[in-house]
């Protein structure tokens, strides 16, 4: 009879404790929502880090919250391979790692920008524009490309035409320093420029770089080919270039930017600043808002010495 009382005492509590899980309250729907999309990553990582996040705002659920996402990071986590027996060493050289190589490049991000635009100045209308920005990244080097073109028409006749590009290509020095050499080229029509070709090399650094704020200075030497429009001298001098650029990220999916780049030259110097804030608002499709200046401090004749460009844009991140 004795042997009988240990399972007698355990029928009734099976029964409270399956009571409680019964009676324990449901996930909030919001809550099991940013769950499920969590899920759908089928990422151990993002699901463990939607968790952490909805438990902190949700912290009476905390413990049903665990029990159903330990259950999908176990499912989600491959197994460990079998440990393998090591293999003697081949005398042949190995093979260097693709990422090395200055063609072998991993993927690109950047952005793809369509904007409206009014613009102030040598041209003042409304108009479009397109930009792309991209950069392309290896273990030391960093390939940076931007093209653009701004076109604006009145009455049928085009009072801006504004395109360009340009290309870097930073060596990673140390963590926070990196040697570029740049080319640039810019054409437009309104500004008494025919176009501006422009070639140089330097050094940059990262003061601070990091997810929430990025700040980076650089600037070298270079050479500048501007032909006049009306003239048509050639306005061609040695250069320096100097560019300061900061990211804010003031929240998920909020970014402020600002970029200030000087080019001097014995005959006339060129300040551009560019202020943008951006705003997340479906994957990767953002809104954002712009201010462009420009500043030439001995224009050719007939040209004036700014130019204000303020934009509104759809933008695509890739």
């Amino acid at each position: 009879m004795p042997k009988l009382m240990p399972a007698l005492y355990a029928v009734p509590l099976f029964l409270v404790s399956t009571a409680q899980a019964q009676e324990s309250p449901a996930i909030p729907d919001i809550a099991q929502a940013l769950l499920d999309e969590a899920y759908k990553t089928e990422s151990p990582e993002e699901i463990a880090a939607v968790a952490n996040a909805v438990k902190a705002v949700f912290p009476d659920y905390a413990d049903q919250i665990v029990a159903q996402t330990s259950e999908k990071i176990a499912a989600f986590t491959p197994p460990e391979p079998p440990k393998q027996k090591k293999q003697p060493k081949k005398t042949l050289a190995a093979k260097p790692k693709p990422s090395a190589g200055l063609f072998a490049l991993e993927p690109w991000t950047g952005k793809a920008q369509a904007s409206g635009q009014l613009s102030t100045g040598n041209s003042e209308n409304a108009s479009i524009g397109i930009l792309v920005d991209a950069k392309r990244s290896t273990q030391r080097l960093t390939h940076n490309f931007k093209g653009y073109i701004d076109l604006g028409e009145s009455n049928g006749v085009t009072n801006q035409k504004r395109w360009g590009g340009s290309y870097q290509l930073d060596v990673n020095v140390s963590d926070r320093s990196y040697a570029y050499g740049r080319v640039s080229f810019d054409e437009d029509q309104f500004t008494g420029f025919d176009y501006r070709m422009f070639g140089g090399l330097g050094l940059g650094y990262y003061f601070k770089q990091a997810n929430e704020f990025t700040w980076k200075v650089e600037g070298g030497p270079g050479y500048r080919y501007s032909p006049i429009a009306d003239s048509k001298e050639i306005d061609q001098s040695f250069a320096l270039y100097a560019s300061n650029e900061f990211i804010w990220l003031i929240r998920e999916g909020v970014k402020f930017e600002q970029d200030v780049t000087v080019t001097w030259t014995e005959p006339t110097t060129t300040i551009e600043s560019v202020s943008s804030l951006t705003t997340k608002i479906w994957g990767d499709i953002s809104t954002g808002l712009s201010f462009e200046y420009r500043y030439e401090t001995d224009p050719p004749e007939d040209s004036e010495n700014t130019d204000t460009i303020a934009k509104a844009s759809l933008i695509y991140g890739f």
